[in-house]
């Protein structure tokens, strides 16, 4: 089942690209995808978006597009909405996303609450045949951290995310609509994982805690601890990444050499489609001694993971050393996932 993610012009591709990215880290039958196509300005009037106007041209969209009716759309936006909500459905999978103004609740990064008000609105829309029904039944007086509070102020969405919490009330309401396992294992494991990542995201975690790194069976390093941060590695990197991984001592330049045959075997399980002589070009390329290429590799994984982790704890998890020198990870820190 996709879900379909849209922006008016006011909203940066980039951020986009960075909700899709979070939403997809969980695994289950929501498929997430940016679509290139931009919401014109011309829905929203007097600074605000007109509601109906707006799922007007989502339902026209969806035609002109020919997206399935079991899919959903999510439009993104930096415009105030009409009714000054933070998020609109209208019951046929069409949402609405106000995005603005997360800087001033946390430093976190505002694809955050964007992801799990997705996720949110998503349930909600398997649970309540239509936005009325929906809305009959939100907490509208009391935040309780459940994700049907009201949450008049912004701040009370970051509650609910930092308790990805569903109370006792809704959670029988949802156990009697009979939804999919699979569907329902995704929303929650989303709710808890961006949690995590909030918290860590604005340094609630506390300074000794590390996180294992899981090797899916897609090939995924994900840090699972953290709420499902993904590193994002190309094949070689990986093999490059998983050989360092795997040996405490670490390797020197000359170690590398003894253990090409070692990487190749990696890299063959992270890029099976390629023959054995273009992956053996490819590892020898990268031991040999008078070649800068491993270095450069290493540079990149590096980079990707002081990214994704910040400075101060990336150095448990980057491959360091001097050149010349062993180069190793601090921490043994692997947890291949089979399935």
């Amino acid at each position: 089942m996709n879900v379909w993610l849209v922006r008016t012009e006011d909203f940066e591709i980039k951020s986009l690209a960075k909700i899709e990215e979070l939403l997809n880290a969980y695994d289950g039958p929501l498929t997430f995808k940016c679509r290139k196509e931009i919401i014109p300005n011309s829905i929203s009037a007097e600074g605000c978006i007109h509601l109906d106007e707006a799922m007007n041209y989502m339902a026209d969209f969806r035609k002109l597009h020919n997206i399935n009716q079991t899919d959903f759309i999510c439009l993104y936006t930096n415009t105030r909405l009409a009714n000054n909500f933070f998020t609109h459905g209208d019951g046929f999978k069409n949402f609405l996303i106000h995005s603005a103004d997360w800087g001033l609740y946390t430093n976190a990064g505002a694809e955050f609450p964007d992801a799990y008000l997705l996720y949110s609105n998503i349930l909600k829309s398997f649970v309540y045949q239509d936005y009325k029904t929906m809305f009959q039944h939100v907490h509208k007086d009391d935040s309780l951290g459940c994700y049907m509070d009201l949450c008049i102020h912004k701040k009370e969405i970051l509650l609910k995310l930092r308790t990805a919490d569903i109370c006792d009330d809704c959670l029988e309401h949802i156990k009697s609509k009979h939804i999919d396992g699979r569907i329902i294992g995704q929303i929650l494991d989303a709710f808890e994982g961006l949690r995590k990542q909030l918290l860590f995201r604005n340094r609630l975690q506390l300074e000794t805690k590390l996180s294992r790194i899981e090797i899916t069976n897609k090939g995924k390093f994900i840090l699972t601890d953290y709420g499902n941060i993904e590193l994002k590695f190309s094949p070689l990197r990986k093999a490059i990444y998983k050989l360092f991984l795997e040996s405490k001592q670490g390797y020197t330049m000359a170690d590398l050499l003894d253990s090409d045959s070692k990487l190749l075997k990696l890299y063959q399980s992270f890029q099976p489609n390629k023959t054995i002589e273009a992956l053996n070009s490819t590892i020898q390329g990268i031991c040999d001694p008078y070649s800068m290429r491993i270095h450069e590799e290493i540079s990149k994984i590096n980079a990707e993971i002081v990214k994704k982790l910040g400075e101060r704890i990336s150095v448990n998890y980057i491959i360091s050393g001097e050149r010349g020198e062993k180069r190793k990870i601090n921490y043994n820190l692997i947890k291949e996932k089979t399935y």
